[in-house]
C-alpha cells in the first residue's frame, strides 16, 4: 500500500516519516510501534482504526469496560449493553494523539418502546490535516488526504429476565491520497445479571478481508470477556476484562470508578499486555467524570510509557434525564397512607365501640350527653350509626371490581427508583400516591398509580410509552 502511494506521490523523506507517523497512529492499539515477534501478526489488518477506544469515563477505566453500561457508546463496547437504556442519549468524543492526529465519534441511540429494544447508530472519523506532494524533483504536486470513517448501527434488547443480546453492522471507509478501501464488519455482543454482577462477552469486526492498493486485509478482529460489579449502593464499581485481539498479545485490563457524590466521578485503571514487558500500552489511565442532571462531561489521560499520551474529552446529554435525587427525599412519599379526612375515622371509631357495649344500654346517654349543647345531637348520632359502617369498605373491596397498577422496573437501587419517579414528576405526571416496593431477588418496583379502570391505567401507560419508558398494567394486589 505504502508502494502504491509513493508511486502516485514522489513523497520527500520528511513527508515519508510523516506518512509512516500516520500509518503508527491509524492503529489505536499500536501495532506498528510494538516489537515485532514470529508468532504475532502485528500490522497484518485494514481498519485499525476500528480498536480506537470510545469513551473518555472507559478509557479512564482502561477499557475494562465490556460489562460496564456507558450511555451510547456501549454501542462499540458491547452493543447489548445497550439494552439497560431507558432514555434516549446523544453522545461525542474527541481524541488527540501525536499532536496533529484527531479522532472523533459521535453517536447517539433510543429506546424503540415497551419490549420494542434499543436502537443506536455513530460516525467514527479519524483524520490528520492534508500532506503535500511533490514529483522527482521536488515540485509541488498539490495536497493530498487521509482519513478513515466507519458508520455503525446497531440493535439491543433483553430476551429474558436478566439476559441481553445486541448486534452492529459497520460500513468501512479508508482512504490514503489516491489509495482507498470500502468494507463491512459486524459486532455481536451479550450481557447477563448474576448475584449483582454483569458479565459481558463480545465479538467485533466480523467480516471479509478489505481491498486497499491492489492488496488484502483482514479486519482486526477482537474477542472481549468482562465482569463488574458495583459496591457501597453504587459508589464504588470495580471492574475487569480479558481481550483476545487477532493480530497481537492478549491483555488484562482492571478498573474502578468511585464517586464521593452524585455529581463527581473519579476512574483509575490498569492495562497490561501479554507477551511483552515493553509494549507501551501497558500501564496506568486516569479519568474524571462530571455528571449533572441530563449532562454529563468526562475526561481522561492514557500515559504512553514516553512515546505519546492519549487525551480523551467526551460529551453526553441524556433526553428527559434530571438532576440526581437526595438518597432520602422520597421516603416521606411513601406515607401516604390515604387518610386525608383523618378526622372523621375517630368519631366513627367511637361509634363501633359504642356498639360493642350494645347489650348494656346505659354507655349509650353518655354519647348523646356530649353533643347536648346542641338540642339536634341526637340526630346526627343516629346519622352516625350508617357512617360506622364506613371503616367496613376494606372488606367488600376485595368483592369488588378489579383494581389495575401502572408500573415500571425492576431497579437495582432504590436510588435508581426514586430517581426514576422524580423525573417523571418533574416532565408534569402527577403520581402523589406512587410508592416504592422491594421484590425479594429482584430489586426495586416503582408502581406509579392505581385506577379503577383499565382504560384510565391504559392511557396512562401509553402517555409513558411516548416519552420512551417501558411501564405495564398489572391487576392490583388485594
Amino acid at each position: 500500500m505504502r508502494k502504491n502511494l509513493l508511486a502516485h506521490t514522489f513523497l520527500t523523506p520528511g513527508r515519508i516519516s510523516a506518512l509512516l507517523a500516520l500509518l503508527l497512529a491509524a492503529s489505536p492499539l499500536y501495532s506498528a510501534v510494538r516489537p515485532a515477534f514470529a508468532d504475532v501478526a502485528v500490522g497484518t489488518s485494514a481498519g485499525d482504526f476500528l480498536g480506537f477506544e470510545i469513551g473518555a469515563s472507559s478509557a479512564g477505566l482502561a477499557g475494562a469496560n465490556t460489562s460496564v453500561a456507558s450511555g451510547a457508546s456501549s454501542q462499540f463496547w458491547n452493543p447489548s449493553l445497550l439494552a439497560t437504556m431507558t432514555r434516549p442519549q446523544a453522545s461525542m468524543m474527541h481524541a488527540t494523539w501525536l499532536g496533529n492526529l484527531q479522532y472523533e465519534w459521535v453517536g447517539y441511540a433510543r429506546p424503540l418502546g415497551s419490549q420494542k429494544g434499543v436502537g443506536s447508530a455513530s460516525v467514527a472519523y479519524f483524520h490528520m490535516p492534508s500532506i503535500s506532494g511533490v514529483d522527482e524533483f521536488d515540485n509541488p504536486t498539490g495536497d493530498f488526504h487521509v482519513y478513515d470513517m466507519a458508520l455503525t448501527l446497531g440493535y439491543a434488547r433483553p430476551v429474558m429476565k436478566g439476559l441481553m443480546l445486541g448486534a452492529n453492522g459497520k460500513f468501512i471507509r479508508q482512504t490514503l491520497a489516491t489509495v482507498s478501501g470500502t468494507g463491512g464488519a459486524v459486532d455481536l455482543g451479550a450481557a447477563a445479571t448474576i448475584a449483582g454482577a454483569t458479565l459481558g462477552a463480545t465479538v467485533q469486526n466480523l467480516g471479509p478481508d478489505l481491498s486497499l492498493g491492489g492488496g488484502k486485509y483482514s479486519l482486526p478482529q477482537v474477542t472481549r470477556f468482562g465482569v463488574s460489579h458495583p459496591f457501597f449502593t453504587e459508589r464504588l464499581l470495580l471492574a475487569a476484562d480479558y481481550t483476545m485481539p487477532k493480530t497481537y498479545y492478549n491483555d488484562v485490563r482492571v478498573g474502578a470508578e468511585i464517586r464521593p457524590n452524585p455529581i463527581l466521578a473519579l476512574r483509575v485503571g490498569y492495562r497490561r499486555v501479554a507477551g511483552t514487558s515493553d509494549d507501551p500500552s501497558t500501564g496506568l489511565s486516569f479519568g474524571l467524570g462530571a455528571h449533572y442532571g441530563p449532562m454529563n462531561l468526562d475526561y481522561a489521560m492514557t500515559p504512553d510509557n514516553g512515546f505519546a499520551d492519549i487525551h480523551r474529552l467526551s460529551f453526553g446529554y441524556t433526553f428527559g434525564a434530571e438532576g440526581r435525587p437526595e438518597p432520602k427525599a422520597p421516603e416521606p412519599r411513601k406515607q401516604p397512607a390515604r387518610p386525608p379526612t383523618t378526622k372523621q375515622p375517630p368519631v366513627i371509631a367511637s361509634a363501633p365501640t359504642a356498639k360493642k357495649a350494645d347489650a348494656a344500654p346505659e354507655p349509650k346517654p353518655p354519647t348523646v350527653a356530649k353533643p347536648s349543647a346542641v338540642p339536634a345531637s341526637p340526630a346526627p348520632a343516629v346519622a352516625e350509626a350508617p357512617k360506622s359502617s364506613a371503616p367496613a369498605p376494606a372488606q367488600p373491596k376485595s368483592s369488588g371490581p378489579d383494581q389495575y397498577e401502572v408500573v415500571l422496573g425492576s431497579y437495582e437501587t432504590e436510588s435508581s427508583a426514586q430517581s426514576e419517579l422524580k423525573a417523571l414528576r418533574i416532565l408534569g405526571f402527577s403520581l402523589k400516591d406512587a410508592t416504592i416496593t422491594q421484590i425479594p431477588g429482584a430489586g426495586y418496583q416503582l408502581t406509579l398509580a392505581r385506577l379503577n379502570s383499565k382504560k384510565s391505567a391504559d392511557e396512562l401507560a401509553a402517555s409513558l410509552v411516548a416519552l420512551s419508558f417501558a411501564p405495564r398494567v398489572e391487576i392490583a394486589r388485594r
